[in-house]
């Protein structure tokens, strides 16, 4: 019995402490605008992933930002004159994912729509575009 506790000490006082706790992978979501002709005059849209402000999104910029893998939830916020429509995405670990928003404008008011968009497409739109700053 002495034997036993002995060892259960030596073993639980063995144990390596020096790993640092492992972190889950995130995934990458790159949300981008193109320059739009009268659409939001330049205004840069607030936005929220799974109902967090995550930033502003101006005309011609993109944001990178990591998420949590799983399903999630993006949304520019509303008011009397904007709507906003959310995009539900699945997203994996390690994965990068792109997302282009456009302003629709009507008489009084206007929609931002989103879409998930290929990465071949994406990466040839985003080299005419700059990151956001003030994020």
């Amino acid at each position: 019995m002495k034997t036993l506790l002995l060892s259960l000490f030596a073993l639980f006082f063995s144990r390596d402490t020096d790993q640092p706790p492992t972190q889950t992978e995130t995934a990458q979501l790159i949300l981008y605008r193109e320059k739009e002709f009268i659409s939001g005059l330049g205004t840069a849209y607030t936005f929220k992933i799974n109902g967090q402000k995550a930033g502003a999104l101006s005309p011609n910029r993109y944001v990178q930002l990591p998420v949590a893998p799983g399903r999630i939830k993006i949304e520019f916020y509303s008011d009397y004159f904007t709507d906003s429509r959310p995009l539900w995405l699945r997203v994996q670990a390690g994965q990068t994912y792109y997302v282009k928003a456009v302003v629709e404008v009507d008489f009084l008011s206007s929609v931002m729509l989103m879409a998930p968009v290929d990465p071949q497409q994406a990466q040839k739109e985003l080299r005419r575009m700059k990151p956001e700053t003030g994020n």
